[in-house]
């Protein structure tokens, strides 16, 4: 530990800002023009520090190999931007083509490749937050190590973990979005749905109907006050028990029909249903059993 020289105190002050190392005791200046190694920008939360670090990005798992690899630019120029030679382009290309092959060494690695690539595509295509893709890509890897996915059509895997992520993260696209986006049979992604559920050994938590409120809000162009009171039948309904067993995207649809009708803004059964993208008689038997639960007045 060090000490003053002068007073042999042990208390001492640092000051980052001037650089100074001061003794409490006496107040000599024992060291000065200290070199300040802290970074010069600040962070308020783990994720703020965790991409502020100058290690390189944060590990990516959308990536196979997690985005820990160095990639070698595909332009033919040097680090102060002239363009190379014929020989040297010939030279950077050639290491190109060994670094694909030593990051794709192995089939399970190429098989992640055109997993994740295809998941990426899908995300972006279908607007969902990176972490829907991230966690989809965890549990593609999980079921990749497990040897589940077999041959070369991933598309209702993928389906079945994007699908599984959004239950998990609570993001409202039902199980029918996800398989026309991928073009796959919905009965298929189910069935790869259930085959992950059982290598996760988790049971993701019920969808509520409340969360697929906003999307359609936003698709029939309600205003707010609609969002808030079919919000509220759906609380009330969850209350006695209504909701039990029925499918989410059914009651958030009879509930804002209801709520529209309520608050004088009316969209009608065949407009709420094209933008749930479920039958009318589906929105007409929630309906009946929500207004009759909840004692849910209607002047027609």
């Amino acid at each position: 530990m060090a000490t003053c020289p002068s007073c042999g105190s042990s208390n001492l002050i640092y000051f980052p800002d001037k650089g100074e190392l001061v003794c409490a005791q006496c107040g000599l200046v024992i060291e000065e023009k200290i070199v300040d190694k802290r970074p010069e920008w600040r962070v308020f939360s783990p994720e703020q520090a965790l991409k502020r670090k100058r290690i390189g990005p944060p590990e990516t798992f959308s990536i196979h190999d997690k985005g820990l690899t160095t990639t070698i630019d595909s332009r033919n120029r040097d680090y102060q931007g002239k363009k190379l030679t014929l020989r040297e382009m010939i030279r950077a290309k050639k290491l190109r083509i060994y670094q694909r092959k030593l990051r794709a060494s192995s089939a399970e690695d190429r098989k992640l490749i055109d997993i994740l690539s295809r998941l990426n595509h899908t995300v972006s295509s279908m607007n969902l937050p990176q972490v829907v893709g991230q966690t989809a890509a965890v549990i593609l890897r999980k079921a990749v190590k497990a040897r589940m996915i077999r041959g070369k059509f991933y598309d209702e895997y993928i389906a079945a973990a994007i699908y599984l992520a959004c239950r998990k993260l609570r993001v409202s696209r039902t199980l029918d979005e996800v398989s026309r986006s991928m073009n796959v049979p919905r009965k298929k992604v189910a069935q790869q749905y259930r085959k992950i559920l059982t290598i996760l050994e988790k049971t993701p938590p019920p969808s509520d109907p409340v969360h697929y409120i906003p999307k359609l809000v936003n698709e029939l162009n309600l205003p707010a006050i609609v969002q808030t009171k079919a919000a509220e039948i759906l609380r009330k309904a969850r209350d006695k028990g209504v909701t039990n067993g029925k499918g989410p995207m059914g009651l958030a649809a009879a509930a804002l029909y209801i709520a529209s009708v309520l608050m004088d803004e009316k969209r009608t059964q065949k407009e709420v249903a094209d933008a749930t993208g479920i039958t009318e008689v589906t929105i007409r038997n929630r309906y009946k059993e929500l207004i009759d639960t909840l004692d849910i007045v209607i002047e027609i």
